[in-house]
């Protein structure tokens, strides 16, 4: 990896570490923590409109004579999307430079699994109860279904706390479903190298307050969180056709309805400085755009739509800074 982290990546790495569930008492059933509803970015909100040109979300930023197209990318997607976007081409024909996060592949998922497995403490000691022998009974149930459905056994999975085990089986079911989770920021990086544009990463993300961060979920959001996943996974099962769909054609209301509020974001806010990290990298996303526009030229950056839908998000405070933000035209 060039970079651990990226834009939309550091959501959900609060979940490493997370504590051991009691192993001499029945488990309660889990208790999903009601969060607030985010009220939606005001620059989305309006430039939403029925009447969108086709293709992908794609903003348009200006200060100062800078322009800045900004793509917002979400996973997953399918391997075999064919979409077509007549003002990325465009916008690609005139960029000397497209910034993407540090690495094509990286996205929630990609991240929790990097973090997750790598980490210490995530695993049950040895020769200790199975995870799915720990698990209330309806999870238990739908945690099979879904391993079922990705074509895996228990023993991947078995040493692995529930948030952990949540997280990487939504990654497997994905995989084994034909969705990607490295697009569409792939496809973007080899349309910027066949009209030999400079490509470069966005920023460069410090681990330390991200695994600071791991280890304080209590038993009942560990459990949440692996609820919060296998939902995901249920909705991915039974929207694959329509995913790629609604992104590629800028659909952003569908869009929202399954990505703004995701499994990985009310997993980070559930831990105890999950919401002060998620805007850290939120901020830093917007700092690394606002220093695209000091040059002077044509920039187009892929961003998670994970950062730019909410209130307060990217587009915001792009805006909030001085810049001039439309949604370009045909």
């Amino acid at each position: 990896m060039r970079s651990l982290l990226a834009p939309g990546a550091a959501i959900v790495l609060a979940l490493a570490a997370a504590p051991a569930l009691a192993q001499a008492q029945a488990q309660p059933q889990p208790t999903v923590e009601l969060l607030p509803v985010d009220p939606g970015s005001a620059v989305v909100e309006e430039l939403q409109v029925v009447a969108r040109p086709p293709g992908p979300a794609l903003w348009l930023v200006e200060k100062g004579g800078a322009k800045l197209y900004v793509l917002g990318s979400a996973t997953p997607l399918p391997h075999q999307l064919k979409w077509n976007s007549p003002r990325l081409d465009r916008a690609l024909d005139q960029a000397s430079l497209v910034l993407v996060p540090p690495e094509a592949s990286v996205g929630p998922l990609q991240i929790t699994k990097f973090v997750l497995t790598g980490g210490g403490g995530v695993r049950y000691p040895p020769f200790s109860k199975d995870l799915e022998d720990r698990l209330p009974p309806d999870l238990k149930a739908r945690f099979v279904s879904g391993r079922e459905r990705a074509r895996r056994t228990a023993v991947p999975y078995k040493n692995w706390k529930p948030a952990v085990a949540g997280f990487i089986l939504l990654s497997d079911f994905r995989q084994e479903a034909g969705l990607s989770e490295a697009k569409p920021v792939s496809t973007i990086e080899r349309m910027a190298k066949a009209r030999k544009i400079k490509v470069k990463a966005m920023s460069q993300y410090r681990l330390a307050p991200v695994l600071s961060a791991a280890g304080k979920l209590s038993d009942a959001a560990n459990l949440a969180c692996l609820n919060d996943a296998l939902t995901e996974l249920e909705y991915d099962g039974a929207h694959n056709t329509t995913i790629g769909t609604d992104w590629a054609n800028g659909d952003l209301a569908s869009v929202r309805a399954r990505y703004s509020a995701s499994a990985a974001q009310r997993c980070l806010l559930r831990a105890p400085g999950g919401q002060a990290l998620l805007e850290q990298q939120i901020g830093q996303s917007a700092n690394a755009l606002n220093e695209a526009l000091t040059r002077q030229g044509v920039t187009v950056a892929v961003v998670d739509l994970a950062f730019l839908l909410p209130a307060n998000g990217v587009l915001d405070r792009l805006k909030a800074s001085g810049a001039t933000v439309t949604s370009p035209g045909e």
